[in-house]
């Protein structure tokens, strides 16, 4: 072997890249075979369903072979569970971060990574991009939010190493995200560069203990983030490009040697800044051990010379390549080889039951002022207007269907009710329903917003799902019945909806809402 291609088999170990289609490609196939690169992100794009996935992932590792790559291909999916969730609609979706942080119990978080782990393994997964380990402690954060387990830096690190310590045991590779911290920005990184002012003080405190907790508990790998700390990066350089974010503070101060990887270089804050092949570079001479560049061939083709042209030129050490390809090979000897797959039939089962239980342990009920005025045998559940979640009624009415099947279930859309002169009758029109459901997913339909909060006043029985968001119990000050449920996914709309007829809704704030809501907060009513 040629000292170039030496080269070139180690940058290809350091290259995490994604593509489109259900099935490979040739140009994903000639990334493996005439690139070696070693690793790869699956999306949605990727998935249709359990089987074609597993077929997929297979002929991935194929031709990783027949390259003549020494271990498996890293194989990674950002499957947080709950509201961000990459796998088909055949296989158990488990409840999110917050969700989990609602049942109040660490060893749930256990139990979901462990068993995450056992789904993606069968679907020929072994690293899963997870778990968020930022603290959400702003509430206008436009891009963590429920993707965290909580405001409070000791319980996501609780929880945050609950289900790492899971995702291992299954033989799954975690990655904790997003390093040092993503949860008090109002900027998301996919568009813009957030900055972060804290002190150091501050972030020993609260952005890194749940990163010290997971190192502790020996996490895999660690992912970037695309913000500065001005703290520790005086410079104005994001962590992902910073020597002094990742080598002095993250694996001096804290003391991680395992696998840092970045997160994907096409956005925006890298992308539109400083691009994506100087970004492959700077990232890996800050210390970084893989560069992520998810969609396009274009980019990552050019990365991948962009790093070879700087070993050419001396700008990156072939010491630096060799000890983060080093690192990435450990890493996989240690997690992927030689584990073995239970069947999927009792994993499938598993998996439905722990969801269905964890999820009925995460509804919240934050207000309940009035009990319902009798069983419910007719709802009507309200669809938001054009620009809403196109789903949510279907959710949530298939949610009564498979909870109640003997409930009559009506779904209106509100598009043309809401108009000035329509309100009137249709309030008087829901009065003669049990219950109207009214779920609701954020601040952009001010009209909906207005309109149920208008019902209890007409002498409408309302229930109100929060299904993005438990923040927005801020937006529903005149309805009696709130539930918080952290994610529009089914089982968490299957566990609201038996509550209305019994069912538990035990799951306590993760997060401090206002002084009404403190992290915490249920209701007993």
């Amino acid at each position: 072997m040629t000292d170039e291609e030496r080269l070139r088999r180690q940058v290809g170990q350091l290259m995490v890249f994604g593509f489109h289609g259900h099935t490979v490609p040739d140009t994903a196939a000639s990334l493996i075979t005439e690139h070696h690169v070693g690793n790869l992100v699956l999306f949605s794009r990727n998935a249709r369903d359990r089987q074609q996935m597993a077929r997929l992932t297979a002929r991935l590792q194929e031709l990783a072979r027949a390259d003549g790559q020494p271990v498996p291909l890293a194989i990674s999916v950002d499957q947080e569970n709950g509201s961000v969730s990459r796998l088909p609609d055949d296989v158990p979706d488990l409840p999110g971060s917050m969700a989990l942080g609602a049942t109040g119990r660490p060893e749930n978080a256990y139990q979901a990574g462990e068993m995450t782990g056992r789904l993606l393994r069968h679907l020929g997964i072994n690293w899963d991009l997870a778990p968020v380990l930022d603290i959400n402690n702003n509430p206008d954060n436009p891009v963590i939010g429920v993707r965290s387990f909580g405001d409070d830096p000791q319980a996501v690190a609780a929880f945050g190493t609950a289900f790492v310590r899971g995702l291992q045991s299954a033989g799954v590779i975690a990655a904790g995200k997003h390093f040092p911290g993503h949860g008090d920005t109002n900027v998301d990184s996919h568009h813009g560069l957030p900055v972060i002012n804290h002190s150091r003080e501050h972030m020993g405190r609260v952005e890194l203990v749940p990163y010290q907790a997971a190192i502790g508990a020996g996490i895999d790998a660690i992912m970037t983030a695309h913000i500065v700390f001005t703290a520790v990066e005086p410079a104005g350089m994001p962590a992902t490009l910073s020597r002094r974010v990742l080598v002095d503070l993250l694996r001096g101060e804290l003391g991680f040697d395992g696998v840092v990887t970045t997160d994907c270089l096409e956005m925006d804050a890298i992308a539109a800044t400083v691009g994506v092949d100087r970004g492959a570079v700077l990232a890996l001479k800050a210390g970084a051990d893989l560069v992520m560049v998810s969609h396009r061939l274009d980019r990552q083709l050019s990365a991948i010379e962009a790093v070879v042209r700087a070993v050419r030129a001396g700008e990156l050490s072939e010491r630096r390549v060799e000890e983060a390809a080093a690192r990435v090979g450990r890493m996989k000897e240690t997690r992927l080889l030689h584990r073995q797959v239970r069947s999927w039939e009792a994993t499938e089962a598993a998996g439905r039951a722990l969801q269905t239980r964890l999820a009925r342990e995460a509804v919240t009920r934050l207000r309940w002022e009035a009990p319902m005025p009798r069983v419910p045998r007719r709802m009507v559940i309200l669809q938001e207007p054009a620009g809403g979640p196109d789903k949510q009624a279907n959710l949530l009415a298939e949610a009564v269907r498979r909870v109640r099947p003997d409930v009559e279930v009506l779904v209106l859309s509100l598009s043309d009710a809401l108009a000035g002169e329509n309100r009137s009758s249709v309030r008087q029109a829901l009065r003669g329903f049990d219950v109207v459901l009214a779920g609701v997913s954020g601040t952009d339909q001010a009209a909906y917003l207005d309109f149920v909060n208008s019902l209890p006043a007409a002498g409408v029985s309302v229930v109100a799902f929060l299904l993005r968001s438990p923040y927005d119990a801020r937006l529903l000050t005149r309805v009696s019945r709130l539930l918080a449920l952290y994610e529009a996914t089914p089982a968490m709309a299957q566990a609201a909806v038996a509550s209305l007829f019994g069912g538990p809704a035990e799951g306590r704030l993760p997060v401090t809402i206002s002084p009404a809501w403190p992290r915490g907060f249920r209701t007993n009513a």
